[in-house]
């Protein structure tokens, strides 16, 4: 029996030292990479939600009647939201940078790493949060009636097959519907 033992432990130990090298190889932050990258994907999308907002908003200021006051203050929130936009993804990307140096780091404790996933989720919290406030911004510009004749602006547009919405899964859309009610 002594023998059969001492061949199963040599092969489970040679399994290990076979399987361990691709174990100490493995990349932590290689699911949290494609995770970004999905991420990514639905960022692009939803900050060009918060742009076609606007610019739509813009374009059709003459037939949604917008006065100049409006028109300006939909600019302003416009140009405030680019620059959060800028602040904020500069937060996201130092945050990652962060997280990613500390996964890689041997010494660094949990503590230290867990703070730093957290900040970079917060970071990610406040970019989506913009987002919103923004849409909202510009949809409080409008009284109920332009409200009214935009939904239906761009429901004829859905209907249509064109632009994005909260058919669409659109972060504008859904603000949209919601706001004014």
């Amino acid at each position: 029996m002594s023998i059969i033992h001492s061949r199963i432990a040599a092969l489970v130990m040679g399994a290990l030292l076979i399987g361990l090298p691709a174990v100490v190889h493995a990349d932590p932050d290689r699911d949290t990479q494609r995770g970004y990258q999905s991420e990514h994907h639905r960022a692009a999308h939803q900050k060009r939600s918060v742009s076609h907002t606007f610019h739509s908003l813009l374009r059709h200021a003459k037939e949604l009647g917008l006065s100049e006051e409006q028109v300006a203050k939909l600019k302003s929130a416009m140009v405030e939201y680019k620059k959060a936009r800028i602040r904020d993804k500069a937060a996201v990307k130092l945050a990652d940078v962060e997280v990613r140096t500390l996964v890689h780091d041997k010494k660094a404790d949990m503590a230290a790493i867990e703070d730093a996933v957290r900040k970079s989720e917060a970071a990610r919290t406040t970019l989506r949060l913009d987002r919103i406030k923004a849409i909202r911004e510009a949809v409080a510009t409008l009284t109920p009636g332009q409200l009214e004749k935009w939904r239906s602006s761009r429901a004829t547009m859905h209907a249509e097959g064109e632009g994005t919405g909260a058919a669409n899964g659109d972060a504008a859309g859904e603000v949209a519907e919601s706001s004014h009610s």
